[in-house]
């Protein structure tokens, strides 16, 4: 019923909709307990999130999982959403260099405040799914064949996108491919903190048999800890990071990012 509704619903009166209910929830948890650094707003808490399965507890897939404390109630970034800011505010000069950057599948958070920097030229795509809203500046794009010359972006983000593509080791060659040589990208997938080898299952289906196995009716794999060798295997240098376990300032608990979270950052 709600893809249904979807598609009979305009794409302007969909994001009125969103804009009001944001406000609505932005009013009733004010506070400043928390703080989402691509709206700029605090709040008493953030809105729960996330999905409660059973698979994602049984293999402590950490990136996954009901979270009470997760979306902002204005922009509705996530936790991991928070966690790529808190990187790139620290770790980066994307603020304030001339940079080309390619984000894939982009959430509205990241994708606004990227849009609002005079040095960024921005370059977004995302594989076309049925009963979602598109923008008209998101491209539709396989990343499996895109289309890009070689070495063409200084930047690529790419948040919790591979688990949802079949030949996902053809996806990180060409994500390796189209960055330009001494460039980096943000490779968020979710990762079971039990697993030593990703977990695939060619049998599985439908929506629902993914629904039960992977965690998610959409994903194909459940990541391991094989997750970095993957990446390295297409070319790249990766490097881990976790802000609780770095020490990155005093006010992470403002951003109600998940302390387990790594951040794979993969180099050329």
């Amino acid at each position: 019923m709600k893809t249904g509704l979807k598609k009979l619903v305009p794409f302007w009166l969909a994001k009125k909709l969103r804009g009001a209910y944001q406000k609505f929830f932005a009013f009733i948890l004010h506070g400043d307990a928390v703080y989402c650094p691509y709206c700029q707003n605090s709040f008493r808490k953030f809105r729960p999130g996330g999905i409660d399965l059973p698979v994602i507890y049984e293999k402590q897939i950490i990136g996954a999982g009901y979270r009470l404390n997760d979306v902002c109630p204005r922009c509705h970034s996530l936790d991991r959403d928070r966690l790529i800011y808190l990187f790139l505010s620290r770790k980066t000069n994307i603020f304030s260099a001339p940079l080309k950057v390619f984000h894939v599948a982009p959430e509205g958070c990241i994708k606004a405040m990227l849009n609002g920097l005079p040095n960024i030229t921005y370059e977004a795509g995302m594989k076309y799914h049925e009963g979602f809203y598109y923008e008209r500046t998101t491209n539709i794009l396989d990343i499996t064949d895109l289309k890009f010359e070689e070495d063409s972006f200084d930047v690529i983000i790419c948040n919790h996108v591979l688990e949802h593509i079949e030949d996902d080791q053809k996806a990180i060659g060409e994500l390796y491919r189209v960055l330009k040589p001494g460039g980096w990208a943000i490779l968020q997938v979710p990762v079971s903190k039990i697993l030593e080898k990703t977990f695939e299952d060619p049998t599985v289906k439908t929506s629902e048999q993914r629904e039960k196995i992977f965690g998610q009716y959409d994903h194909v794999r459940i990541y391991g800890q094989d997750y970095q060798s993957k990446l390295q295997k297409k070319g790249f240098i990766v490097k881990r990071h976790n802000p609780y376990l770095d020490k990155w300032s005093d006010d992470l608990d403002k951003y109600a990012i998940n302390p387990e979270e790594d951040l794979y950052i993969a180099y050329k």
